[in-house]
């Protein structure tokens, strides 16, 4: 059984269409977690109206904890042997969506998780002038890590599951059992932002598993981002992208600093 996971946060103009790609383009046996997260619109009442129908549903509630501990809340619930990670902003337009993110597992042993959206590796950037500085800045990128050899549906065709260090959670499965042993999200992370890159690296390290991207078609706008304001994203997630970029860096150079996957995989 596959659990999927989707946090929400003041998306009620929205929801209704995810929950609809879901319960339209999910095959098989599913249990959907909604996590509540500090909503202050009708979130939560546009969630309840729209799943009923489904056989297998939870509703929980976090008080405005934000992505990673959000996620890491209806992790813990989940009981399918997969899971998938469906961000609030995610449309799914892919009949058996699911079912095709499930190949790369059933046909490679060492895969530990595979997105929908995009798969990348990290570089130090020696020309970095934010390496060894203090403040965490509310008004730009951190630039100590780069990010190449992006795998996407722009790039990528559809046979091919693309082998990276890393990858974008939203659409993203997981094997249960073996996120469980790394203890989910590290949320030292919190609120949000490169916790994602920091379960894949230590997965590596740790397991030999790896991940990649596998895409299917969904449609989500930077505009239907919770971090943006006015277009641009928001001060704080500036900030926690500072203080989060310092301690990925400093927790997995050895593995920035090396030799790159970049492996393409033919998948019939």
């Amino acid at each position: 059984m596959h659990s999927i996971i989707l946090t929400v946060h003041n998306k009620g103009w929205l929801i209704d269409k995810v929950i609809k790609g879901i319960k339209e383009n999910t095959v098989g046996d599913y249990e959907l977690i909604v996590v509540v997260d500090g909503c202050t619109d009708n979130s939560d009442e546009v969630v309840r109206d729209n799943i009923q129908d489904i056989k297998n549903y939870t509703v929980l509630y976090a008080d405005n904890v934000f992505e990673t501990k959000a996620n890491n809340i209806g992790l813990r619930e989940a009981v399918g042997d997969k899971v998938i990670i469906v961000q609030d902003d995610m449309v799914i337009k892919e009949f058996g969506w699911n079912l095709r993110m499930e190949k790369p597992f059933l046909a490679f042993e060492d895969v530990f998780a595979v997105t929908a959206r995009t798969a990348h590796n990290w570089v130090w950037n020696p020309h970095s002038k934010h390496y060894g500085m203090k403040d965490d800045l509310d008004n730009c990128w951190c630039d100590i890590v780069l990010h190449t050899d992006h795998a996407q549906r722009s790039n990528t065709p559809r046979d091919i599951f693309a082998v990276r260090n890393t990858v974008n959670r939203g659409p993203l499965m997981m094997d249960h059992s073996e996120l469980n042993s790394m203890r989910y999200f590290d949320e030292e992370f919190s609120p949000q932002d490169m916790d994602d890159h920091d379960l894949m690296h230590r997965v590596y390290k740790t397991l030999n598993k790896v991940c990649g991207c596998y895409w299917i078609d969904f449609e989500s706008e930077d505009a239907w981002g919770g971090t943006r304001v006015s277009g641009e994203p928001a001060p704080w997630l500036y900030k926690a992208h500072h203080k989060n970029s310092k301690i990925f860096y400093e927790r997995h150079k050895d593995l920035i600093n090396s030799p790159n996957h970049n492996e393409d995989r033919k998948l019939k």
